[in-house]
């Protein structure tokens, strides 16, 4: 409860800079089997790793194209396929290119996201497949909030502006809040939410013949333009930090931290077709 208190508490300090319509909307879960729809995805990762007086410093910068298709609705889930369409970007490892491939490998992957009729994600599957630098839980966890930045906001019901709701999910808790109608991102108008939250995960497993423990944590904040007519995002943003610290107990000088920043934006492309469409 406190920490609820004290997110609701930044929100209304930090206040909104923004004019919006005040008014009611009604958020649903629109999703019809064979539906399409098109986005596209700026991603700019840093990664620290301390081990020792070692460390060393990766930068990512790359674009996504994503095709959404709407494969099962039903009355527990809602599924959902990604499909990478398009990859292009860059790494630096200590200023220097560093494993640029890793982005041919993206082309053609697909990322399965599962939704209950309630809004919430229950499973994303295809995320562990992502080429990850290191291979920590904190590359992980990033990778899961990026792709359920367009989604795991959901939450159908009639809100009034500034109501504030709350999402649970498998890596930590968002607290959202909605601002109210802005008519300058499309003809119908589109819903303004902003959130902050917190990540908190803990695990534990053998890397070689060492047994560790690992604890990641770290906070996100960002916006999403809702679309009214449609039930999907239209723009969005968020920034998260998290900080992975991998104890291996009898054998400190394996301790290692990795820090994980990430800056991400998605854009759909007014490009939604596909079977129930209107």
């Amino acid at each position: 409860m406190k920490k609820l208190s004290f997110l609701i508490a930044i929100f209304f300090l930090s206040g909104c800079a923004k004019t919006f319509v005040k008014k009611p909307a009604t958020f649903s879960l629109r999703f019809t089997p064979g539906q399409t729809a098109d986005y596209t995805m700026k991603i700019e990762r840093t990664i620290t790793i301390k081990e020792g007086d070692s460390i060393r410093n990766y930068i990512m910068k790359y674009n996504l194209g994503l095709s959404e298709t709407v494969s099962e609705v039903s009355s527990e889930f809602i599924t959902l396929n990604l499909n990478i369409t398009r990859a292009s970007g860059a790494v630096t490892h200590n200023g220097k290119p560093f494993a640029t491939e890793v982005f041919d490998r993206l082309k053609g992957h697909t990322i399965t996201i599962r939704l209950t009729p309630g809004g919430d994600v229950v499973d994303i599957r295809g995320i562990e497949k992502l080429p990850t630098l290191q291979g920590s839980n904190a590359e992980f966890v990033a990778d899961y909030e990026v792709f359920s930045l367009l989604y795991d906001y959901q939450h159908p019901g009639t809100f009034k502006p500034l109501d504030i709701y709350k999402k649970e999910t498998k890596i930590g808790s968002k607290v959202y809040r909605y601002e109210g109608i802005d008519r300058s991102k499309s003809a119908k108008g589109s819903a303004y939410i902003t959130f902050k939250g917190s990540f908190d995960v803990k695990d534990a497993g053998y890397i070689g013949t060492y047994a560790y423990k690992s604890f990641t944590k770290g906070s996100t904040s960002g916006y999403i333009y809702h679309l009214l007519d449609d039930g999907r995002p239209l723009e969005a943003s968020e920034k998260f930090r998290l900080k992975d610290n991998y104890i291996f107990p009898g054998f400190s000088k394996l301790n290692k931290e990795i820090e994980v920043y990430t800056d991400v934006k998605v854009s759909q492309n007014i490009n939604i077709g596909g079977v129930g469409h209107e």
